[in-house]
């Protein structure tokens, strides 16, 4: 019998790749697309700031909120994964997800800025708002995070054409904050915390249920517990050890995941955290 069979799944339910049907609507994450709801419906906010410690969540969230938007006919979203560019540089990717039809933008700068507003113009007169989303935005140099005030410029007195949303690891904020420009201008900002036991065991319970598990009810309360501790609740890290746990609990033919298992694969991860590297 295999995985699947053996803990009567559909899917695997723990894999490394985000994928939005397994989104955990947890009170933070809840909160987090609240937020962003209320940044791009108002429309006039400017700058939105979404962040969060590694593997907490952000690209999983940003990606849903991105859904969501997507389904409206008021909204135009643009999301780039990769901000590690200079601001020319990302400003042509914009470009050509906006006009995918259109060949290669201009060149220069000015060029590209001024193609820009034309687009914003067409989307403005189509009654449809522009949401840029910038994923791994602590990738940004100083230089470009300053320039992208020149988006920002684009929005008239009492019409917001524009709502640039910058997603990021902690360090993003520290590199907003030092620059006026752009800190003046953020309009919201919101920080995602790793999960709380509880959350969890509910985190755990929804993505097996997503899997195709009846209940979703696999873990042993202690093995949610230990789980919980050695990943501290950071979602990527529960992800990990749920995968690791689950084949290891298989493997031996346990009935349910325990505290056993758990022990067993973290003591594994920590061994190989601690081996020399090559």
């Amino acid at each position: 019998m295999d995985l699947l069979a053996h803990w009567g799944l559909t899917e695997r339910p723990f894999e490394p790749t985000w994928d939005t049907r397994f989104f955990y609507e947890g009170r933070e994450y809840d909160e987090a697309l609240s937020r962003l709801d209320f940044l791009a419906g108002e429309q006039t906010m400017l700058l939105g700031l979404l962040t969060g410690e590694v593997g907490c969540g952000k690209t999983v969230t940003r990606a849903v909120f991105a859904e969501q938007l997507a389904e409206l006919p008021e909204y135009h979203v643009v999301t780039l994964e990769n901000s590690a560019f200079g601001f020319n540089e990302l400003l042509g990717f914009v470009l050509r997800e906006l006009e995918p039809d259109a060949g290669s933008p201009f060149r220069t700068k000015y060029s590209r800025y001024e193609r820009f507003n034309a687009v914003m113009e067409r989307l403005t007169e189509a009654g449809r708002h522009l949401v840029l989303l910038f994923d791994e935005a602590q990738e940004m140099s100083p230089a470009t995070l300053n320039e992208l005030k020149l988006l920002t410029n684009l929005n008239r007195a009492g019409q917001g054409r524009l709502t640039v949303i910058l997603v990021g690891q902690p360090e993003l904020r520290e590199r907003v904050a030092r620059l006026p420009a752009i800190d003046q201008r953020i309009g919201l900002r919101f920080h995602l915390n790793p999960l709380s036991c509880a959350e969890s065991a509910e985190y755990l319970r929804h993505r097996l249920q997503v899997a195709g598990h009846p209940t979703g009810e696999l873990f042993t309360p202690e093995a949610v517990e230990s789980a919980f501790q050695n990943s501290q609740g950071v979602p990527r890290e529960l992800n990990r050890i749920a995968k690791l746990a689950l084949e290891f609990a298989w493997v031996n033919e346990y009935p349910e995941v325990t505290t056993a298992a758990i022990t067993a694969v973290a003591r594994d991860l920590n061994r190989q955290q601690r081996l020399p590297k090559a």
